[in-house]
């Protein structure tokens, strides 16, 4: 039996909408994950878990390259595993956000200004009402990068700036 589909005159979102919404979405979970990890005083095993778990999904996402990546001339894996970086940090910040600047084949610095992540995470605390500084969900990322890169014997400092961070990353 066919039923009749009624006509609501519905437009299809446009795509940066739905890059809003997911973006709003994705960071809303971000701070009610942390929140309730700071509020049973679990964040650092929380993030010791995502590092864990984060660390089984590298070959995965650099597939059979992984450990051809990690046993390759140093200099120019590097260059790679940043370039690949950048271009993955897209999904939450435009590419003009994004300063890269290299000291050397074995050292840079990365500038986020501007950062819409941080700017989202201010707008939904305020919305939400949650007592969480979204400078601290930058902290936790920045503790789980730190861990991540030296899989790749990559040293990673990292600090906030006023409306972004900057990260050095140095190849051992």
């Amino acid at each position: 039996m066919m039923r009749e589909v009624r006509d609501l005159k519905i437009k299809e979102m446009p795509i940066e909408e739905k890059y809003d919404k997911l973006l709003d979405s994705y960071i809303l979970g971000w701070i009610a994950n942390y929140s309730l990890n700071k509020e049973l005083g679990a964040v650092d095993k929380s993030i010791n878990f995502s590092v864990e778990m984060q660390k089984k999904l590298l070959p995965s996402v650099w597939g059979p390259l992984f450990n051809l990546l990690k046993a390759l001339t140093p200099g120019r894996v590097f260059k790679q595993i940043v370039e690949q970086y950048v271009y993955n940090m897209q999904s939450a910040m435009p590419l003009s956000n994004i300063e890269l600047s290299w000291v050397s084949d074995r050292e840079l610095v990365l500038n986020i200004k501007n950062c819409p992540a941080l700017q989202r995470g201010r707008e939904l605390v305020k919305k939400t009402g949650v007592k969480v500084d979204p400078r601290e969900l930058c902290e936790v990322e920045s503790k789980i990068n730190k861990e991540l890169t030296k899989e790749f014997g990559v040293d990673l400092a990292w600090k906030q700036t006023e409306n972004g961070c900057t990260w050095t990353a140095k190849l051992k």
